[in-house]
């Protein structure tokens, strides 16, 4: 079934950031590495989100036979969309945040080789994992689903502002604002994703699917 590759996949998601996230946070404490550590932070805004998707779907599976309502399970997803959406506008306030602080001090990016590592081994797993949490919610037609792959997506743009921002800072000293540039954008569209998952889910034409 669809719905056990869903919640296969929010398993394997919540397992992957509990370790990232630790030993991002572990090596930016040591490096002394803000970037590292708002890295690590990151990773458990995807933790909760991928467990909303174990609620919704498990929900599912044990409620469907007790509750045969097509508006009990847009109940569920409603609630899971604004939980995932509120979890977006606080992923753009710590995004935001962050690369205002890190402009304001002149803040390096990180080019230790731990962090190096961590980013690039991260950019392609969680590439596979937005790709394919894309088409099961497009087979589901789960707002659950294609909110938490949105997440994902949101959390490979900061793996991948930060690797690069490192990179071209080992290069170019001279590039040490780029990444943080790109987190202020990055920063107002997630709070731009996030109000509309919340706007959509608040509306009268919510049907629990895709928006």
């Amino acid at each position: 079934k669809l719905i056990k590759v869903a919640i296969f996949l929010s398993i394997i998601t919540i397992l992957w950031n509990l370790i990232e996230g630790a030993v991002s946070v572990f090596f930016g404490v040591e490096k002394e590495s803000v970037s590292l550590v708002f890295f690590g932070i990151n990773s458990f805004v995807e933790v909760t989100s991928s467990c909303v998707v174990l609620w919704r779907f498990l929900k599912k599976e044990s409620d469907f036979k007790k509750e045969d309502s097509v508006d009990h399970l847009i109940a569920i997803e409603r609630k899971a969309t604004i939980v995932i959406g509120i979890l977006f506008v606080i992923l753009a306030i710590g995004t935001f945040a962050d690369a205002i602080v890190t402009l304001v001090k002149n803040g390096k990016p990180d080019t230790a080789l731990a962090g190096l590592i961590i980013t690039s081994v991260s950019i392609f797993f969680m590439l596979f994992l937005c790709l394919t949490k894309f088409l099961i919610a497009k087979l589901l037609n789960s707002s659950t689903m294609m909110s938490d792959a949105k997440c994902s997506l949101s959390c490979m743009q900061i793996t991948l502002v930060v690797f690069f921002g490192s990179l071209i800072y080992s290069f170019w000293n001279g590039g040490w604002w780029i990444d943080s540039a790109c987190a202020l954008i990055l920063g107002i569209l997630f709070a731009k994703e996030g109000i509309e998952m919340i706007l959509w889910a608040k509306s009268k034409n919510f049907d629990g699917g895709c928006c």
